[in-house]
């Protein structure tokens, strides 16, 4: 039973390197922005998620 464990863990391990890879190739998306651009932008989609979670309760 613990090989089972081992084996669930080094898979889990190769999927978070992979996931670690494919975030490290993707630009920032507020690169360039200045820090009031990136609040803005930050405010819009914590907007945005807020009325899809209301949005499902109601």
């Amino acid at each position: 039973m613990t090989r089972k464990i081992s084996k669930n863990a080094r898979q889990a391990m190769k999927h978070l390197k992979k996931l670690r890879q494919l975030v490290a190739q993707r630009p920032s998306p507020f690169a360039g922005m200045t820090k009031d651009e990136v609040i803005e932008e930050l405010r819009k989609t914590r907007e945005k998620l807020w009325e899809q979670k209301l949005g499902i309760r109601v």
